[in-house]
């Protein structure tokens, strides 16, 4: 074999060799490229079943938590939609606590009209049996009721409505009927341990003013949760 034709074939095979390194550099890039997708798309995949998990154990959790409070709601709140027994309520704690309320203002109904205030008066005293007593307010509809209320989240079936009460002040009002501070703190717990008006949102208290100036009797303004479950 003489040395020409010898430099051909390993011209020939080093030409093959390059073809076959370039192709299987070619072919492993390639494999590499696609198992790098596949392992971006694997921990992509488990990031998003790990959220799922985490928010399916919150969800769980919120509805243990919600399940209780709508447990608590059907022990607890009364089945009624009319605001008039937590008006008569109102009206008979501070009669016990001795004082009157001079309204009791409801909010705006969405089936028209504006606020609704009330000046309740009780027609008979409290009774021993723990029972309300009547009052002379003229409250809304069951429906116009519920128009006012608002859904209590996460407790399907029940509302609360927010009430502002004023208590009564001015010369007329007897000095034995007039607000104290025992007497506020008195009715303030009433308020909290009845099962309709158990939240009390806002607390207003002012000393009244007399022809003297201020005195030690005081005027206040509630804004009371009351819940209702038609």
């Amino acid at each position: 074999m003489s040395s020409s034709r010898l430099r051909l074939i390993l011209r020939m095979v080093l030409g093959v060799g390059i073809i076959l390194f370039i192709f299987v550099t070619w072919q492993g890039l390639a494999t590499l490229s696609s198992k790098s997708k596949q392992l971006v798309d694997l921990k992509l995949k488990e990031k998003t079943a790990t959220a799922q998990i985490s928010s399916l154990a919150v969800a769980k959790k919120e509805v243990e938590t919600y399940r209780y409070f709508n447990g608590v709601a059907k022990t607890v709140i009364p089945d009624d939609k009319n605001q008039a027994e937590a008006v008569a309520d109102i009206a008979m704690f501070a009669s016990r606590s001795g004082f009157g309320i001079d309204s009791i203002t409801f909010p705006t109904s969405t089936l028209g009209g504006g606020s609704k205030t009330t000046k309740p008066t009780e027609s008979t005293p409290a009774n021993p049996s723990g029972q309300s007593s009547s009052t002379s307010a003229n409250t809304a509809s069951p429906q116009a009721a519920l128009s006012q209320a608002k859904a209590v989240p996460g407790v399907p079936g029940l509302y609360s409505l927010e009430l502002t009460v004023v208590s009564e002040a001015g010369q007329q009002v007897p000095i034995n009927r007039k607000v104290t501070y025992i007497k506020l703190l008195d009715f303030l717990k009433k308020l909290e341990n009845n099962r309709r008006t158990a939240q009390i949102t806002d607390v207003s208290i002012k000393p009244e003013t007399g022809a003297a100036g201020p005195d030690l009797y005081l005027v206040f303004t509630l804004k009371i949760n009351v819940f209702i479950k038609p």
